[in-house]
């Protein structure tokens, strides 16, 4: 399993989190988007319908039902009933309920800068497979 922190600072968490589901989406694998925030998953499903005119990403939560196909499933529970490859975590640190994924991935502001430092040397000390991810005006860049 491979865990990968991102450190948003410019261009606001909404699109960050669109961005990265979009990319994960043109891979091929399924994912899960995790928040334990309503309205975070009412905020990211609105903008994956309108961020742009030339893509579309399929997605979807249990209201619209075919959770199972799904290729991006929108959650505030910790359920994964789209079997998905791919976690996208934000507005909590908590990884563990997806540790059987290939790839998880979580999302935090500036704020939260300091915990996502001490979880990543905390994994890094465990021999997890980790990452640290700082966006910059060039893009996102390997800090870690």
């Amino acid at each position: 399993m491979e865990i990968s922190l991102y450190h948003v600072m410019t261009g606001g968490l909404i699109s960050a989190i669109v961005r990265l589901l979009e990319k994960i989406y043109l891979t091929g694998q399924k994912c899960v988007f995790f928040s334990p925030l309503e309205e975070r998953i009412t905020n990211v499903d609105k903008v994956l319908w309108t961020f742009s005119t030339n893509a579309f990403v399929p997605h979807g939560d249990k209201s619209l039902g075919f959770c199972h196909k799904q290729p991006i499933y929108l959650t505030d529970k910790l359920e994964n009933p789209n079997n998905a490859q791919v976690a996208v975590i934000v507005d909590t640190l908590d990884y563990k309920n997806y540790d059987n994924l290939e790839k998880i991935i979580i999302i935090f502001e500036e704020e939260e800068q300091e915990r996502g430092l001490l979880l990543y040397f905390d994994l890094k000390n465990n021999a997890k497979n980790v990452t640290y991810w700082k966006q910059s005006a060039r893009g996102w860049e390997k800090v870690i």
